[in-house]
């Protein structure tokens, strides 16, 4: 860590910024929150998005200490330390928090993050839609599929999580039935 520290340093005072090989597109806190995309942003090092201090100093961040950041490989947010988490696209930016989570993709299937951008919970389901109600619809073998700008979900078997991850309704391949039943839960 102290070597790459150094290295970066030795980068950006070298002039270098080709250490920063990703571009990203942020809101930039010294031109009004403006979005900018720009070149040598980011490099992946070691499985992680590691931010070129300058332009992680130049991130406008929100009242939750975040920012929102694209790179090439999609939406991530991003604390002021430069950590960050990668988090599914939704309507041309970062997954939104829904009850204070955050959507993103594992190997293994789909996740929530907190806004401290900690896994908070971790799942084996091909699609988890945002939680509402303290219960969130998911799919086992369901198919992403995009249709334009957006994308549908189809075919799978369907059921409903609670925020520790069990299921509290059941899987079945009727994803209206699901639907049905979860309006109603989350009305009680």
């Amino acid at each position: 860590m102290l070597i790459s520290a150094l290295l970066t340093t030795l980068a950006l005072a070298t002039g270098n910024a080709s250490a920063f090989d990703l571009w990203c597109f942020y809101a930039d806190k010294t031109a009004d929150g403006v979005f900018e995309r720009v070149e040598h942003c980011a490099r992946e090092e070691g499985g992680a998005i590691v931010f070129n201090p300058e332009y992680l100093r130049r991130m406008q961040f929100g009242g939750d200490g975040l920012a929102p950041a694209g790179l090439p490989s999609g939406w991530r947010w991003v604390r002021p330390d430069g950590r960050s988490v990668s988090v599914l696209t939704y309507d041309n930016g970062p997954d939104e928090f829904e009850e204070g989570l955050a959507r993103g993709r594992r190997p293994e299937g789909m996740a929530y993050y907190d806004r401290r951008l900690n896994l908070a919970l971790a799942t084996s389901y091909a699609w988890a839609e945002p939680f509402s109600g303290g219960l969130a619809a998911v799919c086992t073998r369901c198919v992403i599929v995009p249709e334009g700008e957006h994308s549908m979900v189809v075919g799978g078997d369907w059921g409903a999580i609670d925020r520790q991850g069990r299921l509290a309704l059941p899987l079945r391949p009727d994803a209206e039935s699901l639907r049905r039943e979860l309006k109603a839960a989350r009305q009680r």
